[in-house]
């Protein structure tokens, strides 16, 4: 063997077996995935072999559309808060917590040990009308009997927050921790304010993380499944709910496999749309 073949021959070797896994359990699944929501439907909901778009022609039906609506408002507005969130804390841990940055980090990873089911199960406890939320306040004397939170709104986007939050803080953190400190201290010293320091230049460099943080929260958030029906009794179909009733409930493989490849064909173009305006926004900084 020729010496310019042995590194190529190497790095096949190197890349078989991440390659044999990427197609055994991503391209494989996925192709399955699209071949079912092409495939016909017997009377017992199984797949029969052919080419048909009746299942993606079913999905715009009026019944699909606000489930679809509702998914999105969801990911949106969990989205918003967990940046909104993510933010301030990240500036903290990069700005102001010097030597115990790491320990923040380290205390923000410790409930991804824990499985996640179990967090979220946490939370029914929390948010109960005999859990702690409410006998704190009724301890306090703040109300006369508990309130019903579990089953609503605003239980399952209190548990997207916490879900996701992480996810969030880190990419914005990862943007703001390599940003030179004595551009910040230039601007002061032209004469900038503290929210003028801000806008110019801290938030402008921290931008990329920013964006990855919108796509680390919203995507996955379009699929979620076990927060609704756990904290809000499954009332509030959305996407992943959909996807798991279809597939059980009402035995319909073609149309829940359709559903499923249009929440992977919506992820992707989000993916897409991110590595588009994250190229944007390097070359107007280069």
């Amino acid at each position: 063997m020729t010496g310019g073949h042995r590194p190529l021959l190497v790095t096949l070797m190197l890349l078989s077996p991440a390659t044999v896994l990427m197609v055994a359990f991503l391209i494989a699944p996925m192709l399955i995935v699209i071949g079912d929501s092409l495939s016909g439907r017997d009377a017992y909901g199984g797949i029969v072999p052919g080419f048909s778009l009746a299942s993606y022609a079913e999905l715009l039906q009026p019944l699909y559309i606000p489930i679809f609506w509702n998914s999105l408002q969801l990911a949106a507005l969990n989205t918003l808060l967990c940046v909104a969130i993510a933010y301030p804390v990240a500036c903290f841990i990069s700005f102001r917590a010097g030597r115990w940055a790491p320990v923040l980090l380290v205390l923000m990873l410790v409930p991804f040990w824990i499985d996640f089911l179990i967090r979220i199960s946490a939370w029914v406890v929390l948010l109960g009308r005999n859990g702690l939320i409410n006998a704190g306040l009724s301890w306090l004397g703040l109300i006369d009997e508990p309130l019903r939170m579990l089953g609503s709104y605003g239980a399952v986007l209190v548990g997207m927050v916490y879900a996701f939050l992480p996810s969030a803080v880190f990419p914005i953190y990862a943007a703001l921790n390599p940003i030179d400190r004595t551009w910040l201290e230039a601007a002061r010293d032209l004469g900038a304010s503290p929210a003028e320091s801000f806008w110019r230049v801290t938030f402008p460099l921290s931008l990329p993380g920013v964006m990855a943080a919108v796509l680390f929260v919203f995507v996955p958030s379009t699929g979620v499944f076990a927060i609704p029906v756990l904290l809000g009794g499954g009332k509030s179909i959305i996407i992943g709910n959909l996807i798991v009733q279809l597939f059980l409930d009402f035995r319909n493989i073609p149309l829940g496999s359709a559903v499923a490849v249009l929440l992977l064909a919506f992820s992707s173009v989000a993916i897409l749309l991110y590595m588009r305006l994250l190229r944007r926004v390097e070359s107007q900084r280069a």
